[in-house]
């Protein structure tokens, strides 16, 4: 095609605002829709099926983000008029810990009899999205095309921060957040309802939430069911929920049907260029895998020592899983062909109107640019921390206090915290230690000065035996708290801090300023990075407009796919599975773990419908922070739970296909099944079936 035709071609793309006209997938970017801008004419086209206002503004006031008010991580959803929330046991399995005391709830659940047995999880929270507006011209508000990087960055963040003290002012009883879309082309402030007293209805076990363990985890088909409810409570009463919550399908999912995933995607990075995406490929996730596979390696002996262990265990285990599904995702020819393409149709646009190439034609070359530092820069990044290492955590405070570039008042809070330092190792914390050490080995320079100060005399021309090296530095006088109180308290404190030949003492002085220095780099690059960034994303909307959804911010989206199978390993993997499936793969495997079934499930066999929907698969667009996310009908009714995605969803962090990414939902038969049989709740089983509870 000749550069008049595209010239004329995106002339029509952009003055139509219609992608589907373009012969590239208009769903690559996903299909994370937000609900200020959604894609009506696409689902009419699509499905056949026009939402109005009223039952948008029902899927998202029924729909719940779910963590610690500044600090959620998961997705919830109200299920009856009294306060109910259904989400994923996963979800709230560290919160379950915390309040259960003596008792192993989370290995064993919990069932509360009544509203009185109803446990208050501390610190828990759900947010409801009740108001959204356009803020982008108050957020770019006074920035001028000839200011630096650094001025920019701090004059939107100066906005946001005015925006937001408004906002807090004229609804102090609301939580607000400015959120961007689009990099940065666009931004929103979203004003949340935040209920804070939430209490422990049912929790499953935990061998049946995570049936399969690690080796299951991340595929399909799959027999776990994750749920667990909690219930919002004011002024020491259930919440009354009546006006919005998700009524409950007494039938659940069924093959080929349109369902919808409210819920707060995590992050995705669907616009990133392709420079970026080698960067992660052959940086950052290798990096990053290494560190999971060999801290998963070290921390198994030590899992059953503490609760805490196991948890570690599992949030590393599903880590792992995930950035190696990314990664290979990363590597596969044909996807990232795919997505090579669409970059090359957005650039062709781009290149062939004189308006956007004059704007934006030099952004693939500033990425350029950013992305050699990146590559230099990641390294030190992850490196040049004191891991697990309380010898230099505690001198890195002390180095803190006697940086005089540092304000006055933080210098003083880090001689406090030196001071109260309560540090040591243990076996685990060595074996880590040594670990990261040798990794970064590998990614830094040979004569980085960090390398050098803690490896000392143990230094030689193989290498570096870090066994030993850190051993001298487990025995750092800085783990002794007289030793750092002198330098802290006496006069000469500074001068015997500079001349201390202790390894502690070497690593945290050569380590501070080597960390100010990166952090500085970093920040320079990216705001850098942000900048081009924000370029990109109102290229692409001046390009494809509201056709496309932007990257997932954690903040709340809705999703629409269809219950489907897909093709696998040279067979099919059906649309859903069963009980009978989940008591045979105990059979299968003996009955051990982590095909275990728990005994309740087991002494209650022959009470339950074998026949019954366990999870089924469906084509919604999903990542991480979409676990507790109910799937709801074209009526808004639950017909399911997500909680996970299968092996083949993971590369849609980078460019979405539904192909045969599917996400991994429990199906309510599985619930009432589990509430009814299980756990003897027919109060919730009343109340989720009518509403009325008791």
């Amino acid at each position: 095609m000749n550069r008049l035709a595209i010239s004329l071609l995106a002339a029509l793309l952009l003055s139509s605002s219609v992608f589907a006209q373009r012969p590239v997938d208009h769903l690559a970017l996903g299909k994370m829709w937000t609900f200020e801008n959604p894609p009506l004419a696409y689902l009419e086209k699509e499905y056949g099926f026009k939402p109005d206002q009223k039952w948008l503004d029902s899927l998202r006031l029924g729909a719940l983000r779910l963590g610690e008010r500044d600090n959620p991580w998961c997705s919830a959803s109200f299920v009856s008029p009294q306060g109910l929330i259904m989400t994923n046991h996963h979800c709230v399995r560290d919160q379950i810990a915390q309040v259960q005391g003596p008792n192993d709830w989370v290995k064993n659940g919990y069932a509360a009899t009544g509203l009185a047995d109803e446990v208050r999880i501390p610190g828990l929270t759900v947010q409801q999205l009740v108001a959204q507006e356009d803020v982008t011209a108050k957020v770019e508000a006074g920035i001028a095309t000839t200011d630096d990087n650094v001025t920019i960055a701090d004059k939107r963040k100066a906005n946001i921060d005015a925006i937001m003290q408004a906002a807090d002012v004229a609804n102090a009883d609301h939580m607000h957040q400015v959120v961007s879309l689009y990099q940065g082309a666009v931004y929103q402030l979203y004003r949340y309802r935040v209920w804070d007293d939430l209490r422990l209805v049912v929790a499953p076990h935990l061998q049946t939430a995570h049936y399969g363990g690690d080796p299951d985890n991340f595929t399909f088909p799959r027999w776990s069911i994750d749920f667990s409810f909690v219930r919002a409570y004011l002024d020491d009463k259930p919440a009354d929920t009546s006006a919005h919550y998700f009524r409950w399908r007494q039938e659940g999912a069924k093959e080929n049907e349109l369902v919808f995933v409210p819920g707060n995607p995590g992050n995705t990075n669907r616009q990133m260029t392709m420079q970026q995406l080698h960067v992660q490929r052959e940086v950052e996730y290798p990096m990053v895998l290494a560190q999971f596979k060999s801290g998963i390696a070290i921390l198994e002996p030590f899992k059953d020592r503490a609760p805490q262990l196991l948890t570690t265990l599992l949030g590393w285990q599903n880590s792992y899983k995930a950035i190696k599904g990314m990664l290979d995702g990363l590597k596969d020819p044909a996807l990232m062909l795919k997505k090579q393409e669409h970059e090359q149709h957005f650039r062709g646009v781009v290149a062939g109107n004189k308006e956007l190439g004059q704007q934006y034609g030099d952004l693939w070359r500033e990425f350029n640019k950013l992305i050699g530092r990146q590559r230099d820069l990641m390294p030190k990044s992850m490196f040049y921390q004191p891991g697990f290492s309380s010898a230099i955590q505690r001198g890195l405070l002390i180095a803190k206090s006697f940086d005089k570039s540092v304000d006055a008042a933080d210098r003083e809070e880090a001689k406090q915290a030196a001071l109260e330092f309560a540090g040591g190792s243990s076996p685990l914390t060595h074996a880590l230690l040594v670990d990261q050490f040798e990794r970064a080995g590998a990614w830094l320079r040979a004569d980085d000065p960090f390398l050098i100060a803690v490896g000392g005399e143990h230094r030689n021309g193989r290498g570096t035996d870090w066994a030993a090296a850190i051993g001298d530095l487990s025995q750092s006088k800085l783990n002794r708290d007289p030793f750092a109180r002198v330098m802290l308290t006496e006069a000469n404190g500074e001068e015997q801090w500079q001349k201390s030949d202790d390894i502690g003492v070497q690593a945290a002085r050569v380590l501070w300023p080597l960390m100010q220095t990166t952090e500085q780099q970093q920040k320079v690059l990216d705001d850098g990075l942000a900048k081009q960034g924000t370029r990109l994303g109102r290229a692409l909307h001046k390009v494809y407009g509201s056709n496309i959804s932007p990257d997932a911010t954690m903040s709340l989206r809705f999703s629409d796919g269809r219950v489907k199978g897909y093709n696998y390993n040279g067979t099919l993997a059906p649309w859903a599975t069963t009980f009978y499936g989940l008591y045979g793969r105990g059979i299968e495997f003996g009955n051990a773990y982590p095909f275990d079934i728990p005994a309740a499930w087991l002494e209650n066999q022959a009470k339950i419908d074998l026949s019954k929907k366990v999870c089924f698969a469906s084509t919604n667009d999903i990542v991480g922070g979409n676990s507790g996310s109910c799937v709801v009908d074209e009526q808004l009714r639950v017909v399911g739970l997500v909680f996970d995605g299968n092996i083949e969803s993971l590369p849609n962090d980078f460019y979405f296909s539904q192909e045969i990414a599917r996400a991994v939902n429990v199906h309510t038969d599985a619930i009432i099944e589990a509430l009814q049989h299980v756990y003897g709740m027919m109060r919730i089983v009343d109340e989720l079936r009518d509403g009325a509870g008791r």
